[in-house]
């Protein structure tokens, strides 16, 4: 054998050896234990409730957030180990550059749950893809600088709303807690009619809407308080953060 068939040779086995060994997954067990349960639903014969798996995507999302000396865990990873994990962490969206996140993918678990979950898990993928914007932020949220506005008069704060509380009525057992934090959130940003994208106009214009469509959402005290306010003294509490 000469030495350049060797050489080739010895180069096929080190790449064999390569892809059988791929490079070791730097990450909490929370990812790990994610990843299977990714891997048991798309074993599964019936279709399955994805809310353990989405509980798990949760956890690791939490895991890979934490923050360590001021930084978030993801951002001690070496370039080589990101990498490694943005390749491996299916259904997850990463960065850490300007923007630091580590976001479970709507997009995803819609597929997931076309494929292997239940009409609620569908119903709730599908309606979470609709409220959630390409930057991974809630629809009715927008960047600004190294903060987030509110999209006041868009007409995207009404719908997000009305959509999780059909959800909620429609499987009230289902991502409980998820399904309320999503419209706490949003009752608790329209209770203080600040931080608007647009002008005072637009925050006025949205939060009349609000207590018109949802006559009997708990937030509108609060609600037509701001409004009252917003007439009398609106520079008192400017609409705008910055």
């Amino acid at each position: 054998m000469t030495n350049a068939i060797r050489f080739a040779v010895l180069s096929l086995m080190t790449s064999a050896a390569v892809s059988a060994n791929p490079p070791t997954l730097n990450a909490p067990p929370s990812v790990a234990a994610y990843l299977d349960q990714v891997a048991a639903v798309e074993t599964a014969g019936p279709r399955v409730s994805l809310e353990p798996v989405y509980n798990a995507a949760l956890a690791a999302q939490d895991d890979l957030m934490t923050l360590r000396d001021d930084a978030a865990w993801i951002e001690g990873l070496s370039d080589a180990d990101f990498a490694v994990l943005q390749s491996r962490l299916r259904g997850f969206a990463l960065s850490r550059g300007l923007e630091i996140y580590a976001d479970p993918d709507p997009a995803f678990f819609r597929a997931l749950a076309d494929t292997h979950g239940q009409p609620a898990d569908q119903a709730f993928f599908a309606q979470l893809e609709q409220s959630t914007a390409p930057d991974y932020l809630p629809v009715y949220l927008r960047p600004k600088g190294l903060s987030v506005c509110v999209r006041y008069g868009d007409g995207l704060i009404a719908p997000y709303y009305a959509g999780w509380l059909d959800y909620q009525r429609q499987s009230p057992e289902r991502y409980k807690s998820k399904v309320s934090e999503f419209l706490a959130n949003l009752e608790g940003i329209v209770g203080l009619g600040t931080c608007a994208c647009g002008a005072l106009e637009s925050v006025q214009q949205e939060l009349h809407a609000f207590t018109k469509r949802f006559p009997s959402a708990r937030v509108n005290g609060k609600i037509r308080d701001r409004l009252a306010q917003l007439e009398v003294d609106p520079w008192s509490v400017p609409v705008r953060c910055s």
